[in-house]
């Protein structure tokens, strides 16, 4: 029965329409694909082994599963996307930036600046995220399918990139979501530093990343990716991959990018979502919502679980192979429960250091326009 959970995939959830107290939904402007999109796909992506792929991916790519790094930059947003997307940012940003629960622009620790609950307080974003134009791409690049992430306070995250601080505007770090879609909606023309700088290491989560964090960054292993502009967007697996993004050493405005979560609809596959990234620990996110959010998503998981033995299990399945998909659903809300309540830690760790504050323009890491 391993080859056919390993298969199976569960549709992923809408958002809840319950709304967080003190926050107000803006459906002024509505997204509409037809104006707000300009979609792209991209000339190649890389693998886990760093080589590049051709995409549209050939016969003999577009079957294999997994394995899949991250993409060159590709268009995504019209310009009149990018406005719209920079205003439900800056709006939201704007109305709720009293310090307190409410507020919507954070820093902390590893990201300077960012903004959390834009999907919250933004219709159009939270459209934009659920347009399953954009979703389906982004599956047919990982070659798996793919659901907008479940916890509705990381729709519309962005990072937001002050010019001349010295600081990193994130540091090295691997993400608690399967994928991210990092758009720029901010003008970069001109701009030095801000780079997305990849290391070229598979699998960077594990044994390996603790090492880093204990000898730092290898330099030679490090590849700096270009944006092209406002609405282009790079996807990757940010879960596996180590990542960065280097100080704004000049630019006409801070640099704004919008990171949008996505999960694997495979839900017997291993779970990277971290709970107290989410808590003060991390992206400090409102205790009276990221937990029942939190409670949902492993509630989706749990019932496509049950869903596969209710519908798709087939006679012939022994005890041991029915026994271990209750033991591990079982473990899996266990071991939820308990990071609800504090009982155990699986924050993500970030590496803090130096390399993620130099630009490409020392010439070590290579570079990719």
């Amino acid at each position: 029965m391993e080859k056919e959970t390993a298969e199976f995939t569960y549709p992923g959830p809408y958002p809840s329409e319950q709304q967080p107290s003190g926050w107000k939904r803006d459906d002024s402007v509505l997204f509409d694909p037809t104006i707000h999109l300009q979609l792209e796909m991209p000339t190649h992506v890389k693998d886990l082994n760093f080589a590049d792929v051709p995409f549209p991916y050939s016969p003999e790519e577009a079957v294999k599963k997994g394995g899949f790094a991250y993409s060159m930059p590709f268009r995504c947003l019209s310009e009149e996307g990018v406005r719209q997307a920079r205003a439900a940012v800056d709006n939201a940003r704007a109305k709720y930036c009293a310090p307190g629960e409410h507020q919507i622009g954070k820093g902390n620790a590893r990201a300077t600046h960012f903004a959390r609950g834009v999907g919250y307080t933004s219709q159009w974003m939270r459209d934009f995220t659920y347009d399953r134009s954009v979703t389906n791409l982004l599956s047919d690049i990982a070659r798996e399918k793919l659901w907008p992430h479940t916890m509705t306070m990381s729709v519309g995250h962005t990072n937001v990139g002050q010019v001349a601080t010295g600081k990193p505007v994130d540091k090295w770090h691997i993400d608690s979501t399967d994928y991210v879609f990092i758009v720029i909606i901010s003008d970069i023309e001109d701009m030095e530093g801000g780079l997305l700088k990849v290391l070229q290491q598979p699998d960077s989560s594990g044994t390996f990343f603790l090492e880093i964090q204990a000898r730092g960054v290898p330099e030679e292993l490090i590849e700096a990716v270009r944006y092209t502009g406002p609405g282009f967007g790079i996807f990757m697996q940010g879960s596996k991959i180590l990542h960065a993004v280097t100080p704004v050493l000049k630019a006409r405005e801070p640099r704004y990018s919008l990171v949008n979560s996505y999960m694997t609809t495979s839900v017997f596959q291993p779970d990277p979502t971290k709970y107290h990234t989410f808590t003060d620990k991390g992206f400090d996110d409102r205790m009276d919502v990221m937990p029942l959010e939190f409670a949902r998503h492993k509630a989706w998981r749990i019932k496509g679980q049950m869903q596969f033995l209710l519908s798709h299990a087939r006679f012939g399945a022994t005890p041991k192979e029915l026994a271990q998909v209750l033991i591990r659903a079982g473990s899996e809300l266990q071991r939820s429960a308990a990071l609800i309540l504090g009982e155990e830690v699986d924050n993500a760790a970030f590496v803090d250091d130096k390399s993620a504050e130099r630009d490409v323009s020392s010439g070590k890491p290579r570079s990719r326009l």
